[in-house]
């Protein structure tokens, strides 16, 4: 693969990076997330709308470990959902959190105001909000604050890697806050998505996707990292993972990058997060 978008015209960087393009039944995938949600929340110990910080949406669900931990404190998982920064919500991803949860993980999946209301630069603070919330409330939320995890689909790729360049100790944080980071099918140079109709609601400008990019800065965090992505996804996607998982790698991570045969960026989250995909055996071995 050799595809660079910056030498691209604004359609071929369109057709990249927009998935509703390149998946005929898109639509149709992603109406089908909030009733797949619905149909998995019944069966969830899960607790709602837990308040991180002042703002509308900067509130999280957590889906407690439900199988014999032996006594001991579960890790957790942090999810965070995609959507380009604009759309989606955590309520659409509840049933992520059946087989992780019954596999001893506490599974947390984050929400986030939504561009155009806010900017990106917005929404990477209420992120790094819920992470030093979620870290200095661990006993109350029943998870080892020791052991967490960090995970996120496309636009919450990116936060995903954000989160792992902050400075945390500055916030009373360990430096190695995360023990893992699982960026899925994310985009690491937002500023791409400039030539994208999808700004019309971001409204990057140059100066918000350089200081939002990962290219440039080497993460803080001493956690491996592997970045996923469908094998049916456009080039350009690859491109990306492939680029920060050899940043990661040249500043001395653990950091690998799986493509998922068959999988596209609407399909790819179910071959990590239910039983039966080929990811979610070793997702679940790095953390319990």
């Amino acid at each position: 693969m050799n595809f660079d978008w910056r030498r691209e015209d604004d359609e071929t960087i369109e057709h990249h990076f927009n998935p509703r393009l390149t998946v005929s039944n898109a639509m149709e995938l992603l109406t089908e997330l909030p009733e797949r949600a619905a149909r998995a929340r019944p069966g969830l110990n899960g607790t709602y709308d837990v308040r991180y910080g002042p703002a509308p949406k900067e509130t999280f669900d957590i889906f407690a470990a439900t199988d014999d931990t032996g006594g001991s404190t579960p890790p957790a998982q942090i999810f965070i959902h995609g959507g380009y920064w604009r759309m989606m919500d955590k309520s659409d991803h509840s049933h992520l959190a059946s087989d992780v949860t019954a596999g001893g993980v506490t599974h947390i999946s984050l929400n986030y105001d939504l561009c155009p209301e806010v900017t990106l630069d917005t929404i990477v603070e209420q992120i790094r909000r819920a992470v030093i919330y979620i870290y200095s409330n661990a006993g109350a939320l029943g998870i080892d604050g020791d052991r967490l995890y960090i995970s996120g689909h496309s636009a919450g790729g990116h936060l995903t890697a954000m989160m792992m360049r902050q400075d945390w100790p500055a916030a009373g944080l360990p430096k190695d806050i995360f023990k893992g980071a699982l960026p899925i099918s994310g985009i690491f140079e937002p500023e791409a998505i400039m030539h994208t109709s999808i700004n019309d609601d971001v409204r990057l400008d140059l100066e918000m996707a350089q200081r939002n990019g990962l290219l440039d800065e080497p993460p803080t965090v001493p956690a491996p990292v592997l970045a996923i992505v469908g094998d049916d996804e456009p080039e350009g996607f690859h491109e990306q993972s492939a680029a920060y998982v050899a940043h990661c790698r040249s500043a001395g991570l653990k950091a690998g990058m799986v493509s998922i045969a068959g999988a596209n960026h609407f399909t790819v989250l179910d071959r990590i997060f239910q039983k039966d995909g080929e990811l979610f055996g070793p997702m679940m071995a790095e953390m319990v």
